[in-house]
């Protein structure tokens, strides 16, 4: 299944997501277009706004849950759950009526996005939008495309991943505004999370965080190197697939092709992370596979 999901999300990506941090341009002209009579209009402003941290955007956008348009709905709700640090307390109550309202919608996006916006409003963890580690502490749910963690002993939120290049990855469940479970594995005791990342339309990759660790990658790059490949072999594509963790190993298989000459080969192995020794193993290859 979530080989199947990935395959789905390289053909969603030929269009790109929007940048990952807002300018300090004035989000004026964009919070007046969330009222324009045309709907089109509407959906732009607040695509235009998605990365904006302006304080007016979610009293702005919280006329907009009722808006008939289901696009426009999902991305005020996604708004409205983004900027959950920003409504007062007092608030919270208008914003969550609002928001339910539309649980019972149609389209399962919107009511991802919903369920994600209560959620977040409301502190209350977990479900498939909101993952949260086994003890509570921490919680994973997409932002911008990346992986966003809550502290909630803290109050703070981190974006996993960002930097300055836009080419960092994306979350698998940010494709269609899919259901983060499916793209976050916590560990059933510590706090370590495995995370499904897409890198581009080509390759994907494993990304595991843990507290007062950090955030570690596994790429192409090393997968290949364990498997004794180089790069340069690698014809299109090149696929992670988690499969769960084993005590403190982390579980996961890879496909790819490979190519010589004008022949093409098909490639799977199952390699492990272990998460004290932060190393990588083979586990095993399937057919055609170096030993």
């Amino acid at each position: 299944m979530r080989t199947l999901l990935l395959r789905t999300c390289f053909i969603v990506l030929l269009s790109a997501p929007a940048a990952r941090c807002a300018g300090a341009s004035d989000a004026s002209a964009d919070l007046a277009g969330l009222k324009n009579p045309d709907p089109e209009v509407r959906v732009e402003a607040l695509r235009a706004l998605q990365t904006s941290l302006d304080p007016r955007i979610p009293e702005a956008v919280l006329p907009l849950l009722a808006d008939e348009g289901n696009s426009i709905r999902r991305l005020a709700a996604r708004a409205v759950g983004s900027r959950w640090w920003q409504i007062p307390k007092e608030r919270v109550p208008a914003f969550v009526a609002a928001l339910k309202r539309n649980e019972s919608s149609e389209f399962d996006d919107e009511k991802n996005m919903v369920q994600r916006g209560i959620g977040l409003l409301k502190r209350s963890y977990g479900g498939k939008m909101l993952p949260t580690s086994s003890d509570g502490r921490w919680v994973i749910y997409e932002r911008l495309g990346l992986p966003c963690l809550i502290d909630t002993k803290t109050g703070t939120e981190e974006l996993l991943g960002w930097g300055p290049e836009d080419s960092a990855g994306w979350l698998v469940s940010s494709w269609g505004n899919g259901e983060t479970a499916g793209a976050v594995l916590w560990h059933d005791k510590n706090d370590i999370a495995a995370l499904s990342i897409i890198v581009n339309r080509h390759e994907s990759a494993i990304w595991i965080w843990r507290h007062q660790t950090g955030l570690r990658k596994i790429q192409e790059n090393e997968i290949l190197k364990a498997l004794g490949r180089r790069v340069d072999e690698i014809s299109v594509g090149f696929y992670t697939d988690i499969k769960g963790w084993r005590g403190d190993e982390l579980r996961f298989e890879v496909s790819y092709s490979t190519r010589k000459g004008d022949d093409y080969s098909d490639h799977t192995a199952a390699l492990g992370w272990d998460a004290l020794k932060n190393k990588l193993r083979v586990i095993s290859r399937g057919a055609g596979e170096k030993g």
